[in-house]
């Protein structure tokens, strides 16, 4: 099994009438067929549990916790935190990610693949495609026509790319990497926060709507793809594919890029103060590397700081590390 065909079951298993819900209004519609509760949460300053959004979940309590960001975003983080309810409940899901090498990263990814699934439905990809390749044009297309967020779009995009590649939303303030969603396991890939390299395409205004560019790997060497751009106020989309989908060039390189070696570099642990040098991979979602002493990165760190109970006597929702004997702080 794979990510795919796990969120392509799961949808397979929600009611059509659902789905059409979810999509409209991601609130109204796992209140009305999910039995949930939602619950705004602003002391929230961070995304969740490893994943993109703000939101965290009590499955077993039927709660939903997310912060209020007035946008799009919301409704990500609510579909988001739906697929953690969903994923929680499934046999299959939950065995497979036991086997995995990474269960708590790839859970995140499951969850952010199902979250956008459910709020850009398949056959609203299909007309913004027109059978054409994805390109930067069909995200904008997908933003306009759906109630996802550009995130949500790049990650729904990113997932029908016919080879490696990735979709990458630029902060033109910051000249970085404001999100991005990758085909498959393409690397490198653009994180989220990395600066774009100096002598990038992305960097050069007006941005090209196709061109023959690159990106670099973390020690610097770079892999050559295909890219196709649209700039929209302060953020340019960007679609980078291995393979010339926009018929930008007429004679074609193949790079297929390269074995992942990681490489070397310093891990300074703020969970247990570890510092030194040793080779690493970036995680896709916290783009840090796994501390060789403790065996935490930022994914874990932040689901760890984050994780919420509820206090036996007031029912009061708090951070889980406050709680002694399952007592919050105010009713010890």
């Amino acid at each position: 099994m794979t990510t795919p065909r796990h969120v392509d079951r799961l949808l397979a298993a929600i009611p059509a009438e659902a789905k059409r819900d979810l999509a409209d209004s991601p609130e109204v519609g796992i209140q009305l067929h999910f039995s949930l509760t939602i619950e705004a949460a602003p002391s929230f300053a961070s995304r969740g549990n490893g994943g993109w959004c703000d939101g965290s979940s009590i499955t077993d309590a039927g709660i939903i916790l997310y912060r209020p960001t007035s946008s799009r975003r919301e409704n990500f983080t609510l579909l988001h935190e739906l697929a953690h309810h969903l994923i929680a409940n499934d046999d299959a899901c939950l065995n497979w990610l036991a086997d995995r090498p990474e269960p708590l990263r790839e859970l995140e990814q499951l969850c952010d693949c199902l979250a956008a699934a459910l709020l850009i439905p398949r056959q609203l990809i299909d007309t913004a495609l027109a059978g054409r390749p994805p390109s930067a044009t069909t995200l904008d297309d997908l933003y306009g026509s759906s109630q996802g967020s550009r995130s949500a779009c790049a990650v729904a995009l990113a997932q029908r790319l016919p080879c490696d590649g990735f979709v990458a939303l630029v902060d033109t303030t910051t000249s970085s990497i404001f999100f991005s969603a990758r085909a498959s396991d393409t690397r490198p890939y653009a994180w989220k926060g990395d600066p774009v390299p100096a002598g990038h395409p992305l960097r050069v205004a007006p941005v090209a709507e196709k061109a023959v560019t690159w990106w670099p790997y973390p020690d610097g060497e770079h892999r050559q793809f295909y890219l196709s751009a649209l700039a929209e106020g302060d953020l340019i989309y960007a679609v980078f594919a291995e393979n010339d989908l926009w018929n930008v060039a007429k004679l074609h390189f193949s790079d297929v890029g390269r074995p992942d070696r990681g490489y070397h570099g310093t891990i300074n642990c703020p969970t247990c103060g570890y510092s030194g040098n040793t080779r690493w991979w970036p995680h896709d979602v916290c783009g840090e590397g796994t501390c060789p002493k403790c065996g935490e990165c930022g994914c874990d760190r932040r689901a760890r700081q984050q994780r919420m109970g509820r206090c036996r006597i007031c029912t009061v929702s708090v951070l889980e590390h406050l709680l002694v004997d399952d007592v919050c702080p105010g009713c010890r």
